[in-house]
């Protein structure tokens, strides 16, 4: 059987010992309902980090296959598979089951996870598109919605999924608050549509949050820093406001706080995961409808692609996203 290169980790631990590299493997064949795709790119996501440092909540078994997201055109379908044929190209979304991983020359996806790649969109636009879009998508119009107006804080708001959900809540009506660490991204995030831009790290943060909020607090937070920074966000929410936390990227899962802080705003902290909302019946339908109408219409914009790294340099993509320098999505090319 032909064999194919694929992106793999085989260390778990700190940044210095996760070895990402390169390795050859099986072509494998489509079972029932899949097809396989000659992967054009595939988009790096922060849960790639937290599984090599084992952090993350799902537990994988050493080599561990990377990529979540990816793009490529169909060279074979399965058997009963019947919304695809070869030669379509597609895009892919989070497979949430089985050994899938678009991190390779070759694919494998289950057709409901698969939709058509957008006329006139590049590789580094098309496999980055549902990871950004879908993450915000679920819990700000259907888990946790909110009124037009209301005031929406996102964390770390210069990667894809951040920058997506500046856009997601925009359209859904929100005002926002973006966060990041380093005055080089303010003027980005404002472009992308924050109406303020505040460093988590500033000794003001909070009083600056209330004082934007008109004293109000912030409805909706959408976390991806989670550990040391819970505490002060917490003191950022409205009354019955609602903290959702889907990452990690403080470095630390824990978190200790005052439970008053909540009872005192009748507040709640959620975790939420992608994943297990496409586990949903019709969710993916909904979802996917949705993005497609909304960019179709011209209210979301299209990725901002940071940049695009070859599948044998996948170690410098992955420490281009550690270092926290990224604008995007960070991309990686298969050819």
């Amino acid at each position: 059987m032909a064999g194919q290169r694929i992106a793999v980790f085989d260390k778990v631990g700190d940044a210095d010992a996760a070895d990402f590299i390169v390795s050859t493997v099986p072509i494998p064949d489509p079972g029932p309902g899949e097809v396989r795709f000659k992967v054009a790119a595939l988009a790096l996501n922060q849960a790639d980090l937290l599984l090599t440092e084992g952090r993350h909540y799902a537990k994988a078994t050493l080599p561990i296959r990377l990529g979540y997201e990816g793009c490529g055109t169909i060279d074979k379908v399965g058997e009963g598979v019947t919304r695809f044929a070869e030669g379509d190209r597609v895009t892919c979304l989070p497979n949430v089951d089985g050994p899938y991983s678009t991190g390779g020359e070759f694919a494998l996806a289950h057709e409901d996870f698969l939709t058509a790649w957008p006329e006139g969109w590049t590789a580094e636009e098309a496999t980055s598109l549902w990871m950004q879009y879908l993450t915000p998508y679920f819990p700000f119009a259907e888990i946790f919605p909110f009124e037009a107006g209301a005031w929406v804080m996102i964390t770390a708001a210069s990667g894809g999924t951040g920058l997506g959900s500046i856009a997601m809540a925009k359209l859904l009506g929100a005002r926002v608050i973006a966060t990041t660490r380093t005055a080089a991204k303010v003027a980005a995030l404002t472009a992308q549509g924050a109406d303020v831009v505040l460093s988590t790290d500033q000794d003001d943060f909070v009083a600056e949050v209330m004082k934007a909020t008109g004293g109000k607090g912030v409805r909706v937070i959408c976390d991806t820093l989670s550990g040391p920074y819970i505490p002060m966000l917490t003191e950022t929410l409205a009354d019955r406001g609602i903290l959702f936390i889907h990452g990690a990227l403080a470095g630390d899962n824990s978190f200790t706080l005052s439970a008053l802080n909540l009872v005192y705003r009748r507040a709640g902290i959620y975790g939420y995961s992608l994943i297990n909302e496409l586990r949903e019946p019709g969710a993916i339908a909904r979802g996917t409808a949705f993005v497609t109408e909304a960019l179709a219409a011209g209210t979301l914009p299209m990725p901002v692609i940071d940049g695009s790294f070859p599948l044998d340099d996948i170690r410098a993509a992955y420490e281009r996203m550690r270092a926290g320098g990224q604008t995007g999505k960070i991309v990686v090319t298969v050819s």
